[in-house]
C-alpha cells in the first residue's frame, strides 16, 4: 500500500463523521454544475474517488445514473448513509480507478481529488483508464491541486500547474472551461471533453 493510500485510510478511520474530514465540503464544484447544464437529459455519471458521497448524491438527484468510486470502504460507508438520507440510488463500488472496470461508457466523470494523489507512473494508467470510460459527448471535471502546495513533499497531493494538467490530457481531451484557485479552497477546476 502506498503513503498516500495509508494517509487516508488512517483519516478516514479517525472520522465519526464526514465533517470531522478536513477536505470534506458539501458544496458541488461549480464546473461540474454548469457541465451538468450541458447535458440536459442526463446520462450515465461516474465520481472518481467519490468520499463522502457528496458529489455523487447531487448527480444522481439532478437525474444521472450514478456510480461512484473509492478504494476506502469508510469512505464508502458515508457515502452510502448521504445517498440512503437522500433518498437516491447510487451505485457504490470499492476499487482503486486504475483497475475500474465497467461496461457502459460515462458521459460525465468527476475527479474532486484523486489524480492529484498519484505518482507519474500511476497518472499514466489513470488516463489510459478514464479514456477508455469516456464516451464521445463526455465531459470530464477535475479538482486538482494548484502549485505549489505544502504537501508536494512526496507523501500527499502533488500540484500541478494548469499548463501541466492540461499538457498531460492533450491530446485527447480539450480543455473547454478552467476556474483558478480562490482564497477557499486550493484547487484549479478544470472541465475538459474529448478532442
Amino acid at each position: 500500500m502506498g503513503s498516500g493510500k495509508l494517509i487516508y485510510k488512517v483519516l478516514y478511520s479517525r472520522a465519526r463523521n464526514s465533517t470531522q474530514l478536513h477536505w470534506h465540503n458539501e458544496e458541488s464544484p461549480l464546473l461540474l454544475k454548469k457541465a451538468m447544464e450541458t447535458m440536459h437529459d442526463g446520462g450515465n455519471a461516474l465520481d472518481i474517488g467519490c468520499g463522502t458521497g457528496v458529489n455523487s448524491v447531487f448527480m444522481a438527484q439532478k437525474g444521472f445514473k450514478v456510480t461512484a468510486v473509492d478504494f476506502i470502504p469508510k469512505a464508502l460507508d458515508f457515502a452510502r448513509e448521504r445517498a440512503k438520507g437522500s433518498h437516491v440510488n447510487v451505485d457504490f463500488v470499492q476499487s482503486d480507478i486504475t483497475e475500474f472496470e465497467n461496461p457502459e461508457d460515462f458521459d460525465l466523470i468527476l475527479d474532486s481529488g484523486c489524480l492529484h494523489t498519484f505518482d507519474d507512473r500511476k497518472r499514466v494508467k489513470y488516463k489510459e483508464r478514464l479514456l477508455s470510460l469516456m464516451s464521445k459527448r463526455s465531459n470530464y471535471v477535475l479538482l486538482h491541486f494548484s502549485k505549489p502546495n505544502l504537501f508536494d513533499l512526496g507523501l500527499g497531493p502533488r500540484g500541478k500547474s494548469k499548463d501541466e494538467v492540461e499538457r498531460f490530457f492533450e491530446p485527447e481531451l480539450k480543455l473547454v472551461d478552467f476556474l483558478p484557485r480562490n482564497g477557499e479552497t486550493p484547487f484549479h477546476q478544470y472541465r475538459f471533453v474529448r478532442n
